[in-house]
C-alpha cells in the first residue's frame, strides 16, 4: 500500500454551496482538489427545491452579480393564521439555486479545483489512511473526503454514519408557480417575502412560505417529518388560506417537489478524514431552516481545519479542531436554537411571542440573550 498513488488530496462529494466553497478554499491552498456532482450544473439546470432567500450581506460577501438576482426584498412578512401579522425589516435577495450554485462552482474551478459533473458516487473503501472512491465514471484514491451531498448523504450512508433522528428532519414541499412581475408586485408587494405560521391550525412544527422571484412564486411548506400524516392534504390547507389563494390565482404550476431539511446536527460531523458539511451534517438554522451561509462557512472551516492540523502536525485532532472552529463561528448558537425551537413551537402563545420579538431582533439575539 506504500506505493498507492493519491489522485486527490481533497475529494468533495456534492457541488452545492458547501462543496463549492470547500473546493475553492482547498484549491487556493494548494491541495489537489476534485468535486464530483451527480447532476449537470448549469444556469438553467440542476433544479434544487429551495426557497432561495439570502441575506444581502451574503450577496456582498461573494460579490454576487446583480443580474443573477431574481428579486430584491426589504422585509419579511410573518403571518399567523389567527390573523396576527408581524413585519421584520431586512435587506435580502431571492435567487435560483441553479444559477447560484453554478456561480459558486465556477469560483471553485477558477481557483483550480476539478469539477466532474454527472458523476454519481457508487462506493467508498478505506485503504489504510486513504480512501478508494468509486463513481459511475472512475475510481480515485483520495486523502480527505468532504461530504456535502445533503441530508440524505450517500457518502455518509456508505460509510455507515448514523442518520438524523426523525425529530431533527423537516419534510418540505415546494411548488414553482409561474405568473407575471406585475401580478406578484400587486399581490405580494414589490420588495417583500412572506412566511406563515400556526401550530394549531396550520403546521405543528415548521412554517410555510411565498418567496417571489422575477416571474415565479416559490410556494413552500415544511413540517417535522414524524408529525406529518398526509403531506399533500396538509399542504393544501396552506394553499387554501385566503391570502395564499389570492396570491396564486391564475398562476401556472411548473415544478412540484419534496425535499428533506435537517434541523438538528447529525450525531457526528467528522471521522477518519471525512468531514460532513452543510445539510449533510445538519448544519442548518433549526428555526428558520436557513442553510446556504452555514453550508458555505462549514465547507471553508473544514479545509482551514485540515491546513491548520497539517501545519501543527496534529492530524489526530482534526475532528476536535473542526467542531471547535464551527462552535467559535456559529455552531454554539445553532445548538442553542435547536433547544429553543421546542419551546417556541410548544404553543401558539410562545410562537407569537417569538414572532413579535423577531420583528426587532435577530433570532440569534433572542435565543442567546434569553429574550423569549
Amino acid at each position: 500500500m506504500e506505493n498507492l498513488k493519491t489522485d486527490f488530496d481533497v475529494f468533495i462529494i456534492g457541488a452545492g454551496p458547501g462543496g463549492s466553497i470547500a473546493g475553492k478554499i482547498a484549491a487556493e491552498n494548494g491541495y489537489k482538489t476534485c468535486i464530483i456532482e451527480k447532476d449537470m450544473i448549469g444556469d438553467k439546470g440542476r433544479y434544487k427545491a429551495c426557497g432561495g432567500a439570502i441575506g444581502w450581506e451574503l450577496v456582498e460577501k461573494i460579490d454576487y452579480p446583480e443580474e443573477k438576482i431574481s428579486r430584491k426584498f426589504e422585509s419579511l412578512e410573518l403571518h399567523h393564521v389567527d390573523g396576527d401579522r408581524f413585519s421584520k425589516k431586512g435587506k435580502g435577495a431571492t435567487i435560483w439555486r441553479s444559477t447560484f450554485d453554478k456561480f459558486l462552482s465556477d469560483m471553485a474551478v477558477d481557483s483550480g479545483a476539478i469539477l466532474k459533473e454527472s458523476e454519481p458516487l457508487i462506493n467508498i473503501e478505506k485503504i489504510d489512511s486513504l480512501y478508494r472512491v468509486s463513481t459511475k465514471k472512475g475510481k480515485y484514491i483520495v486523502k480527505y473526503i468532504i461530504a456535502s451531498d445533503g441530508a440524505t448523504s450517500t457518502t455518509l450512508k456508505l460509510l455507515g454514519w448514523p442518520y438524523f433522528e426523525k425529530k431533527n428532519l423537516i419534510l418540505t414541499i415546494t411548488k414553482e408557480m409561474k405568473t407575471s412581475k406585475a401580478f406578484i408586485s400587486k399581490m405580494l408587494g414589490s420588495d417583500t417575502v412572506h412566511a406563515f405560521f400556526g401550530i394549531k391550525n396550520l403546521i405543528p412544527i415548521g412554517y410555510a412560505w411565498l418567496f417571489p422571484k422575477a416571474e415565479t412564486i416559490t410556494v413552500g411548506w415544511g413540517n417535522q417529518i414524524n408529525l406529518v400524516n398526509n403531506s399533500r392534504e396538509e399542504f393544501k390547507k396552506f394553499e387554501n388560506l385566503t391570502f395564499v389563494k389570492n396570491a396564486l390565482k391564475g398562476t401556472e404550476l411548473k415544478i412540484f417537489k419534496s425535499h428533506l431539511i435537517p434541523v438538528g446536527l447529525r450525531p457526528k460531523l467528522y471521522e477518519d478524514n471525512v468531514f460532513a458539511v452543510g445539510d449533510a451534517g445538519g448544519i442548518v438554522d433549526p428555526i428558520s431552516g436557513k442553510g446556504i451561509p452555514y453550508a458555505m462557512m462549514s465547507g471553508q472551516i473544514a479545509i482551514e481545519t485540515i491546513k491548520t492540523c497539517e501545519k501543527r502536525d496534529r492530524l489526530d485532532k482534526l475532528g476536535i479542531y473542526y467542531e471547535k472552529n464551527l462552535d467559535k463561528k456559529f455552531l454554539r448558537v445553532l445548538k442553542a436554537k435547536r433547544i429553543a425551537r421546542d419551546q417556541i413551537f410548544q404553543n401558539d402563545e410562545n410562537l407569537k411571542k417569538f414572532l413579535s420579538l423577531w420583528e426587532k431582533y435577530r433570532s440569534s439575539e433572542i435565543i442567546m440573550k434569553r429574550l423569549l
